[in-house]
């Protein structure tokens, strides 16, 4: 269950395509990730860069069998190892750290995907960072723009490192931190997943890879990190010191807003023989699952506390796998769908639409959907929700207050109404 394993898999499934021209790093990584969406691709020579490129790692839900199993439903799996996690092992030495590299960022096969973005970006970095007066890392991933060879400016948001950040800052002290880069995806998925704070997401990915994970302490801050990576980052976050950092193209497909961020430097680079570098595309389908996914698990244990029966959720493509939802349900009375849709906004608090329908609708299968809510939602089925909290990335949300919308549509069968007229003949 190792990164290179798991390119293996991918490769003998036809899962994985390999481009052998050579390929600039500005523009055409985007191209060629945009074509083969749903497939992972293997750029073999980057002109800027003496190291490979692989992107599209975990762009579709087959993809996903290969971390979740076949044979369970993917969301059950998952909370699973979110329920069950396992302390990995800690071993001394790690082929990671065979190689020393020149601490050069810009060497690396870093992308700038879009012509309008603010410079390169690092997308698939897992950052690891101590909870203050512990052992134990927080893991997550976080966009960083490039500025020279040893420092970039790094987005974050108001959760787990923005806090140990600020903890370290306010004592006037850096953040240390390693990032690895090349990694077996369901470490992507863990790092992803909200936790309780002080949780570490590294016990979820070894649930996840069936306790095979093994870790090893970075050379020069002795954090915890997976033992066996490609490429190893160790630095550390800045005190007091800020950048702008974007415009950057998020998950809407939109230009986030630029603003002041803390700066990071590198102080060394690590990586094991002939290693291969990893990217992640924003706003196409692995940003969609590695933000959605877990959210989808999240809700559908919170729906499964209010509805008996709960059979799926999906955070749709046409939502940026964040802002849209289809929940199945079997109601059990008029209204269930509408208290379903308030327990997923209380779970993700960033969805705006929340679509409820019966256990016969595929919710992956938008046409399926659709027609439930054209034929299935009437008068006061549709409710809109003004001024409440949504999400920072949408571009639609009120700019003097950054509140949003929420709406339900319950597009279930009514209990009082005949059977006739929403079964559709077949």
């Amino acid at each position: 269950m190792s990164f290179r394993h798991y390119l293996d898999s991918l490769k003998s499934s036809s899962l994985l395509v390999e481009i052998d021209e050579e390929i600039n790093l500005i523009g055409q990584v985007t191209k060629y990730l945009q074509t083969h969406d749903g497939k992972a691709v293997m750029f073999n020579k980057i002109i800027e860069s003496d190291f490979p490129l692989v992107g599209n790692l975990l762009s579709s839900r087959e993809q996903l069998k290969f971390i979740l199993g076949e044979d369970r439903s993917y969301h059950e799996s998952f909370r699973n190892s979110l329920l069950n996690p396992i302390n990995p092992d800690i071993c001394e030495q790690s082929l990671t750290f065979d190689n020393e590299f020149s601490t050069n960022l810009l060497s690396l096969p870093i992308p700038r995907f879009f012509e309008q973005e603010g410079g390169r970006y690092l997308t698939s970095g897992i950052v690891f960072a101590n909870f203050p007066g512990t052992d134990n890392p927080n893991l997550s991933i976080h966009r960083i723009m490039i500025i020279d060879e040893q420092k970039g400016v790094i987005r974050l948001v108001p959760r787990d490192l923005h806090s140990i950040f600020n903890d370290n800052s306010e004592k006037g002290e850096d953040t240390p931190i390693a990032i690895i880069v090349g990694y077996h995806p369901a470490l992507a998925l863990a790092a992803s997943s909200p936790l309780l704070k002080g949780e570490t997401e590294l016990s979820v990915a070894n649930s996840l890879m069936r306790g095979n994970l093994k870790t090893v302490r970075t050379p020069k801050y002795g954090i915890k990190i997976p033992a066996d990576v490609e490429f190893v980052l160790e630095g550390k976050i800045l005190a007091n010191q800020f950048s702008f950092e974007g415009p950057y193209v998020d998950i809407t497909g939109t230009l986030d807003e630029v603003r002041e961020q803390p700066i990071l430097e590198i102080e060394e680079i690590y990586h094991r023989d002939n290693p291969i570098f990893q990217t992640i595309l924003a706003a196409h389908n692995e940003h969609f699952i590695l933000m959605g996914f877990p959210r989808e698990v999240k809700i559908f244990n919170n729906v499964a506390l209010v509805i008996p029966e709960v059979f799926d959720v999906y955070l749709t493509p046409e939502g940026c796998g964040w802002l849209s939802a289809n929940i199945s349900i079997t109601p059990e009375k008029n209204g269930d769908a509408k208290i379903a849709a308030k327990a997923a906004f209380e779970a993700h608090p960033s969805l705006k639409w929340c679509t409820v329908v019966d256990k016969e609708i595929d919710v992956w299968n938008r046409n399926e959907v659709e027609w439930a809510r054209i034929t299935r939602a009437g008068e006061g089925d549709i409710e809109i929700i003004n001024k409440t909290r949504g999400s920072s990335l949408d571009p639609s949300k009120n700019l003097e207050d950054n509140t949003s919308i929420k709406v339900i549509i319950d597009a279930t069968k009514k209990k009082d109404r005949s059977e006739r007229g929403y079964e559709k003949v077949s």
